[in-house]
């Protein structure tokens, strides 16, 4: 990776690994506990645990990747702060993550507090919810602010990020039926362990799981448009500084 795409890149890719990490996780922990039914509890909640401050790094990264591009990487201090919608999203998807975590954390008592896991679950998921929403909104004011300098990037169904964007808004709200479903089991019938609630799991877990490599090809096209931006910002100063090296030297020799 280039120095130069430190500063405004890294960050969001770090973001992009641990999100694919976190769902391969999620994928492989919820297809066990799925299939086999006597697999360990103890280790599957260490499992949850894990996973769930993973995402909380994650949000962290997406965080501190706002903070670089929208507020250090400002052209003077005095302009207005970008971005507003994905600053909120920012904070609603750490919000998310540290909910999403406590009821990891609780999986202990599960047997005594179930209820609570889900009122923690669906805080945290309403929170996810919100954030890819407030993303996609986000992206969108900026795509219509940004000129458009490649056709692929238009605002139509070749484009990526809109991809992205949907299935990340389709994945929560998968995994919020998923505990609304898992609420109704429990209220009903005082089920705690539903295989049909694993199943819709790990139908959200694919799609979130599909999202996180389609954000990373998002990564990868910002990425390739940073480098000819910068190649070209670097042959326009070159051939500012001949300009001007050229005009001096002809000065010279008039005088």
């Amino acid at each position: 990776m280039h120095s130069s795409i430190v500063p405004s890149l890294l960050w969001s890719y770090w973001a992009n690994i641990i999100y694919i990490i976190g769902m391969i996780g999620y994928l492989t922990i919820d297809t066990i506990n799925y299939t086999y039914i006597s697999f360990n509890n103890t280790l599957s909640y260490i499992i949850y645990i894990f996973l769930s401050i993973l995402f909380v790094i994650d949000a962290v990264l997406y965080t501190i990747d706002w903070y670089i591009y929208a507020v250090k990487l400002r052209k003077s201090k005095n302009e207005s702060i970008q971005y507003r919608s994905e600053f909120f999203a920012c904070i609603f998807q750490n919000l998310g993550s540290y909910f999403y975590l406590i009821g990891a954390l609780l999986l202990f008592d599960k047997n005594r507090l179930f209820k609570t896991i889900l009122l923690f679950n669906f805080i945290g998921i309403i929170s996810f919810l919100i954030e890819s929403c407030l993303t996609s909104i986000g992206w969108t004011i900026t795509f219509r602010r940004k000129p458009l300098t490649n056709p692929k990037n238009g605002c139509h169904i070749q484009n990526v990020y809109i991809w992205a964007h949907m299935l990340n808004i389709i994945g929560n709200l998968i995994y919020l039926c998923a505990i609304i479903l898992a609420y109704n089991f429990y209220q009903t019938s005082k089920i705690m362990n539903s295989n049909s609630i694993v199943l819709i799991q790990i139908f959200g877990d694919l799609i979130y799981l599909i999202d996180a490599y389609l954000y990373l090809e998002c990564w990868q096209r910002d990425k390739i448009e940073f480098d000819v931006n910068t190649e070209q910002q670097s042959l326009n100063n070159f051939y500012l500084e001949k300009l001007h090296y050229d005009t001096d030297t002809k000065s010279k020799e008039h005088k």
